[in-house]
């Protein structure tokens, strides 16, 4: 079942053609990577999806972005609902100078819930979710800027898994970490997806070869393909796609 359907997106910065027809399907409890070279508009197509490229002046969509059926970008959506069930991971741990307890716990405050036992069960489960709970179960009141960068990664993936989103929108959720919390990230990607749909942009083809079902490949503002991870790999359609997995630019 295709939970996010994109139909010949063109996305403009001003004059810049960032994407350019733009269509694919992802399916619901998949991991999807989308993978290029720097600029190429894979961090641009992900934040259409949760709509962030709002926030950015001067901007031009085309297209369709249809998710469980429904355009995001028609007339009267509720962005602020959109968004609740489409989490956001990003790049570095930014995590809120709050406690452990209530980084996760923020989200469920902010959309109205006031019972402390489903906030403090909500917290619990978030934490497991994000395989953080053995390491904090004991100092939820401590600073969150204390834990270490890894863990403050995981503490951002439970924030966002609190509110109990479809979608976890990851970009390059890794880059900023060491290989340990590295592979502890890629594990959590593929232990969630049996809960949530997961889109993440990297720029490491291996971590992408590891942790996802499908993979797109970006170039300068188009889809140049978008298959099977292990066939993408191992036997992609496009000699730029080929180019790119051997190392012969980018």
């Amino acid at each position: 079942m295709n939970i996010i359907e994109a139909k010949n997106i063109d996305f403009y910065y001003g004059d810049f053609h960032a994407l350019k027809g733009v269509s694919l399907n992802v399916v619901k409890n998949n991991v999807t990577a989308f993978i290029g070279p720097s600029g190429c508009g894979k961090s641009t197509f992900l934040r259409l999806l949760n709509r962030m490229n709002d926030l950015i002046p001067d901007i031009k969509l085309s297209g369709e972005c249809l998710i469980n059926g429904e355009n995001i970008y028609r007339k009267g959506i509720d962005v602020d609902v959109l968004r609740k069930k489409i989490g956001m991971v990003f790049q570095k741990p930014n995590p809120f100078p709050k406690s452990i307890f209530e980084n996760i716990a923020y989200g469920l405050r902010v959309n109205g819930e006031k019972n402390k036992e489903f906030i403090r069960n909500r917290v619990e489960e978030s934490l497991k979710g994000a395989a953080l709970w053995e390491e904090v179960k004991d100092k939820l009141t401590r600073s969150a800027y204390d834990l270490s960068g890894g863990q403050q990664q995981r503490l951002c993936i439970a924030r966002a898994l609190a509110v109990k989103p479809d979608i976890l929108l990851m970009d390059e959720p890794a880059s900023a970490l060491d290989p340990i919390s590295t592979s502890k990230i890629e594990e959590l990607i593929y232990n969630l997806k049996a809960e949530y749909t997961i889109v993440i942009v990297t720029h490491n083809m291996q971590q992408a070869a590891r942790v996802s079902d499908s993979t797109g490949f970006f170039m300068l503002g188009e889809l140049i393909e978008f298959s099977d991870t292990k066939k993408m790999f191992l036997n992609p359609d496009k000699e730029q796609t080929q180019n790119y997995i051997t190392g012969r630019f980018g």
